[in-house]
């Protein structure tokens, strides 16, 4: 109960709009607490704040064309960027605000260089991301791949240097891919 007037308190405290918006947040903060608890209500909107900032502080422009979803840790961005650059940057972001457990990045590149490239990069995404998964040392969940133009990027956090190298060699060896870029943060952080 405590927990939850300290969500009530904490939305009308910081909400700068109308008195009508602040109570649609406590309902909705009710709702979603009923179904999976108030602190992990609160944890995942605190999540989302985080994330929106950071996105915010990388590109203002960028935060009225995507969408961030946070259900217990797990984020789904959504939307479109221009360049690829800007879909690699936002999976960056996400993965270094504490609570995040899993990353799922579904923005939509606008700028295309090509459809043999596309199908390429599709196909080298797959099969990384199989590789991962059926790789019983790595905790797949952990980790957020992307390729575009031949070149993998694996973003983030491994419990250790050897599931670090274990991702990285995955993705290596998948056909097509050129180069790996590797993002991957070692932490003790029990996400």
């Amino acid at each position: 109960m405590l927990k939850f007037v300290f969500a009530i308190l904490f939305l009308l405290i910081f909400q700068s709009c109308a008195p009508l918006v602040g109570l649609v947040g406590i309902a909705s903060v009710g709702t979603a607490a009923k179904e999976k608890g108030i602190g992990t209500s609160f944890s995942d909107t605190l999540i989302k704040t985080q994330i929106s900032n950071k996105i915010f502080k990388y590109n203002p422009s960028i935060i009225a064309k995507t969408k961030v979803f946070v259900n217990d840790g797990a984020v789904l961005i959504t939307g479109k960027v221009k360049t690829p650059q800007d879909k690699i940057e936002l999976t960056k972001v996400t993965w270094k605000i504490k609570g995040v457990k899993e990353v799922n990045n579904e923005i939509q590149v606008t700028d295309v260089t090509s459809i043999k490239n596309i199908a390429r990069d599709i196909a080298s995404m797959a099969e990384i991301r199989a590789r991962i998964m059926t790789d019983k040392k790595i905790n797949s969940l952990n980790f957020s791949v992307d390729v575009i133009n031949d070149k993998a990027y694996i973003i983030g956090i491994a419990a250790s240097k050897e599931e670090m190298k274990l991702v990285v060699d995955q993705a290596s060896s998948a056909r097509f891919i050129s180069e790996v870029y590797n993002y991957i943060i070692i932490t003790n952080d029990k996400r």
